[in-house]
């Protein structure tokens, strides 16, 4: 057997230490579902600011900007849940058919943005022949503006949550 002087003893468990520090130890589940669904979320906070743009257009009874805007979140991102109706808004031929098409991209968009508090979900109880639908519009807004009528009544609506 090999008799091992104290200073060897120390330089290799030195280069013990060393070498665990430099062993990667793989990220948990839970932190890879972190990183993930903070991705994600970052991700949802941009789709979620070109509905508003969207939202906005159609208050001001802006097709232009509201197709333009719509077009710009398919661009963003074609695998979203926002992708499809939002692509079709792009391609609306009049502002009754985009507020149609606003309709359905508002279902997806209130699911995407469920539980920020950043946004809250509006209600017009008079859209679509009194059917009523829903949009979302950002919290720090006072009061509603309404993307179903626009001008014709620009602040009807009421909080649904």
């Amino acid at each position: 057997p090999t008799i091992m002087t104290p200073s060897k003893f120390m330089k290799t468990i030195g280069m013990a230490i060393f070498g665990l520090s430099m062993v990667t130890i793989p990220a948990s589940a839970e932190d890879h579902a972190h990183e993930k669904n903070a991705h994600k979320e970052s991700h949802a906070d941009h789709m979620l600011e070109g509905y508003n743009a969207v939202a906005t257009a159609l208050f001001k009874d802006d097709l232009a900007a509201a197709k333009k805007a719509a077009g710009g979140m398919v661009k963003h991102d074609k695998n979203s849940s926002l992708a499809a109706p939002a692509k079709e808004l792009s391609k609306s031929s009049s502002i009754d058919a985009a507020r149609k098409s606003f309709q359905t991209l508002s279902a997806s968009a209130i699911k995407v943005a469920k539980g920020n508090k950043d946004w809250n979900v509006m209600h017009c109880s008079m859209a679509f022949g009194n059917k009523g639908a829903d949009w979302l519009q950002k919290a720090t807004d006072k009061k509603p503006n309404n993307p179903y009528f626009g001008a014709k009544m620009p602040h009807c609506g009421s909080l649904v949550k």
